[in-house]
């Protein structure tokens, strides 16, 4: 049985539990409404060009159901305490789905309280076991486990948690939260029996030992699964033996290799589980996302129920589309044309000035100010932690400058911080201490915070689900709101903002590939320390199980016995050091030269480009110069590694690698172990800075070669002109100099030259050469072919995630006249992922639609020569030099009838 509500209906909030201050409550009665921003952002626009549009995405009224008769009425009233009379309808559907035995996908929108399907089986299971008289129900109650992406996030679920079950230790505060159909009172003893906390990485000692003996629901994330609880299952016995519900929070976020790894952290829990007599249901709560089912049996290994319709209410959003405003480049003017120009008779003076779009995150401190100056409270998605920092500052710089009393309270919220740092922000969101806040997609998860009346997205943030999750923390709770999409310098965001049908489109596929052997190697090392690896493994592991021990034999990490493949114990390290969760090698320190603090850290892949010495670094508005970058133990270069020659497929004539085209492999990029080694614990490297006041700043340059491994897929077009293919390749790149520039105009000063290590990433690549039958066809001469090809790359990489789920920076990409295994001109694109991650393999696949979007990227583009837009890209190692617009229209032109795929 089930009724419609209307959006604004609150006689059922099912959103997650969690009360508004009284400050917070003022502040939402007197918010602007969103037709008074959309009022705000056409004034600003009068007389330009800068807001494209905006779409109205159409509100929905509620749908309720009864609640099952199997959930306790003490759950029941819990949740009624909390303003939930009853569940909508893909809450019910998800608890039936539950209660049968079978693993679910709810994937819902942004505030639907898919928490409360997670919560309600297991509090039900747990309340039963209460009044149970068997000794077995008394000694081993049921357990459940909550992961979650951050730390932060399991918090927060843990504080709405606590409140449900009455431990909030807030009389006062839970009994305002009831709502005016809400039974204010104390919860049920049996809840309030029920012992809940978080473990993870800053857990002390004393705790994990409480949550060991005696935790019924362990809140944490899979990392500390993965580094503690399953190498130590045996102390974790009583908790992972009465395991009955898992719970994968916000599974939309687990994608690529980071998404398979997880894949495989579940696999080896549901191994320990089954182990130790426990059957766990998986419960997976995810944004919307495309073919649910498919999400959660790639997760899991199993099916999984996908439940896809929300029946909760949601207000009308108002989605607007933004670009930079156009200035002159006065930077760019040429000294003889500004003299000739002076020297003009009066009135005959032309002079031609570049022009150029306003930034996406100046624009974005323009809109936030504006915003917070009409009284609404707002978040600002940056996609970098540099980028929030720079928001931030700007909005505080314009309130104060304007005499605005909420100068300060503006903050920046993003990885790096110190752990102190980022609970004292998020305290601050939640009172409501802040009224705009600039962040990355830190906060684009489930955290509860309410009361926000507009989210601004600087630049396309990646994928269509992480746009819908971001504009889903306005007007949570049903009510409307209002979110701006400002279009960065980026050829993919040039495009949406112009063709908004892909804005609001299917969400894109997640994939997850656990069969990729950089990825399951480590984890099968790992398990079969936990427990030894037999032939039935296979149903966690997949077919691709035996011939990866093996490899593991034959490396020295595994030793075969009748009984199974046991981990080699008198190795070193320990297992699970074999892998790096997130996709980075740890993160390096930054710490302060003259007090030995740490000023914050970044992940191993950007430190060489970022932290090499003589470096100036810029953290939370603060200027460091980097004195040294350096290892603990200072140990020698690390050498480079490829892929190892038993993992290469076949290429035609039975030989592997570059042999069969026309060359053997080169020297630097040895084949490795399937595994990597790790660090050593005193080889962690550490920035060391200090603090200084210059107008210095400075940008280093990349290296970069590319070594065809073998040919997986290839095409050649009708008059076989241009050839395209797909395989593994070794990508080598060295961090080999920078320049020093000053501020304000970044004037070049000099070029300094810089010693560090070449690192080398085993991947998958697309590329395709041309012959000279295809330069003559094109009209390409010689000297304009290097910046024909540079710029098509760029400009593929820009627009690649049209087509496959990532963004610009999980590619990579090189380009060269002459290439020393293919002996043509090649453009190459490849995953920014040790063993691929599916994204360049899908590229090919969809070749021709992919250069179709690129080409018209770049040819409708106003600017004449090449900008941010098109052809440039922000990670370029070249400077982005040398650069061909018009080539690359011709070559993409060119390409258009002779690739892969269909339009």
């Amino acid at each position: 049985m089930s009724a419609d509500l209307p959006p604004s209906s609150q006689a059922s909030s099912s959103h997650e539990a969690g009360a508004s201050s009284p400050d917070q409550a003022q502040q939402g009665a007197s918010s602007p409404s969103p037709a008074h921003l959309l009022d705000v952002l056409e004034r600003l626009s009068a007389g330009d060009d800068r807001l494209l549009g905006h779409m109205t995405l159409p509100g929905r009224a509620g749908r309720i159901a009864d609640w099952p008769e199997w959930v306790s009425p003490a759950v029941v009233d819990a949740w009624a305490r909390r303003g939930v009379e009853r569940p909508w309808v893909h809450q019910r559907e998800a608890l039936d789905a539950v209660r049968e035995g079978l693993d679910v996908v709810l994937a819902t929108g942004t505030g639907s309280g898919k928490s409360l399907a997670a919560w309600t089986p297991i509090l039900s299971d747990l309340v039963e076991a209460e009044d149970s008289s068997r000794i077995s129900a008394i000694h081993r109650r049921p357990t459940a486990l909550y992961l979650a992406p951050t730390k932060a996030l399991a918090a927060d679920q843990l504080a709405s948690l606590m409140a449900l079950l009455g431990q909030d230790n807030t009389p006062s505060d839970t009994e305002a939260s009831a709502g005016p159909e809400g039974s204010p009172g104390l919860v049920d003893e049996r809840l309030r029996r029920v012992r809940a906390t978080t473990v993870d990485g800053d857990t002390p000692r004393e705790a994990k030992e409480w949550a060991r003996a005696g935790a019924d629901l362990i809140l944490s994330n899979p990392d500390f699964l993965h580094y503690v609880m399953l190498p130590s299952h045996q102390r974790w016995s009583r908790f992972l033996a009465s395991l009955r519900l898992i719970v994968i929070d916000e599974a939309h976020h687990w994608r690529g290799v980071t998404g398979s790894h997880i894949a495989l952290i579940v696999r080896r829990l549901l191994r320990v589980a089954h182990h130790l007599g426990a059957d766990p249901r998986v419960v997976m709560l995810s944004a919307t996302v495309r073919d649910a089912g498919a999400v959660g049996r790639a997760l899991t290994g199993r099916d999984a129920v996908a439940i896809t319709e929300d029946g909760s209410p949601a207000g009308a959003h108002e989605l607007v589309l933004w670009q930079g405003a156009i200035m002159a480049d006065e930077s760019e003017v040429d000294i003889s044309s500004f003299l000739e120009a002076l020297d003009a008779p009066p009135g005959t003076a032309t002079l031609k000035v570049p022009i150029v779009r306003r930034s996406a995150g100046v624009e974005a401190a323009n809109l936030a100010t504006a915003f917070v100056e009409e009284g609404a409270r707002l978040l600002a998605f940056v996609r970098s932690r540099a980028g929030a920092e720079a928001v931030a500052a700007q909005v505080r710089d314009r309130l104060s400058a304007r005499g605005s009393a909420n100068a300060g309270r503006v903050g920046a919220y993003r990885g790096g911080y110190l752990p102190e740092e980022r609970r004292a922000l998020e305290e601050a969101i939640r009172t409501g201490g802040v009224r705009a806040l600039a962040t990355t997609s830190a906060l684009e998860m489930g955290l509860d915070i309410s009361g926000l009346d507009a989210t601004i997205t600087v630049g396309w943030p990646g994928t269509r689900a992480s746009l819908r999750q971001q504009i889903g923390r306005a007007g949570r709770a049903g009510a409307p709101g209002t979110s701006v999409l400002i279009a960065s310098d980026n050829p993919l965001d040039a495009y949406l903002v112009h063709h908004p049908e892909h804005i609001l489109g299917e969400v894109e596929a997640s994939v997850i590939d656990p069969s990729n052997p950089w990825v399951l190697a480590p984890h099968v090392a790992v398990a079969a320390a936990e427990m030894p690896i037999t032939p039935s493994d296979i149903t966690y592991f997949g077919q691709e199980l035996r011939g990866v021990t093996e490899r593991l034999v034959a490396d020295g990490y595994l030793k075969r016995r009748p009984a199974g493949y046991f981990w080699d114990a008198t190795r070193p390290e320990r297992p699970s050091d074999l892998t790096d969760l997130r996709g980075a090698a740890g993160d390096v320190q930054i710490v302060d030269a003259a007090t030995g603090t740490v000023v914050g850290t970044i992940d191993q892949a950007s430190a060489d480009a970022h932290v090499f010495p003589g470096a100036i670094y810029i953290h939370q508005g603060r200027t460091f110069h980097v004195l040294s970058l350096s290892s603990l133990t200072a140990p020698a270069a690390p050498a480079t590694q490829g892929w190892p020659r038993a993992l290469l497929p076949e290429a035609p004539g039975g030989t592997r690698g570059s042999e069969h085209l026309g060359g053997g492999r080169r020297e630097g990029a040895q084949a490795s172990s399937i595994i990597i080694p790790p660090a050593r614990a005193g080889d962690a490297r550490v920035a060391l800075v200090e603090e200084v006041r210059t107008p210095l700043r400075t940008r280093s340059a990349t290296h970069t070669s590319v070594e065809v491994c073998a040919i997986e897929e290839t095409y050649v077009c009708g008059d076989g002109t241009v050839t395209w293919h797909h395989g593994p390749t070794n990508v080598s790149t060295r961090v080999t100099d920078y320049d020093l520039l000053r501020l304000p105009g970044l004037e070049f000063i000099r070029n300094i030259e810089l010693f560090l290590p070449t690192h080398t990433l085993p991947t998958k690549s697309t590329w395709f050469t041309l012959t000279p039958a295809a330069l003559a066809a094109m009209g390409i001469e010689a000297a304009d072919l290097a910046g024909t090809l540079h710029a098509t790359e760029h400009a593929m990489i820009g627009i690649l995630p049209i087509v496959a789920t990532c963004d610009r920076w999980d590619l990579g990409g090189l380009s060269t006249e002459l290439h020393d295994d293919t002996g043509a001109p090649t453009v190459f694109i490849h995953d920014a992922f040790r063993g691929g991650a599916g994204h360049v393999l899908a590229g090919f696949h969809s070749a021709r639609s992919w250069v179709a979007a690129t080409l018209e990227a770049v040819s409708s583009c106003d600017c004449e020569s090449g900008c941010p837009r098109c052809v440039q890209s922000p990670k370029c190692g070249n400077g982005n030099e040398p650069l061909s617009k018009q080539g690359a229209i011709t070559l993409l032109t060119y390409l258009l009838e002779r690739a892969p795929g269909a339009l």
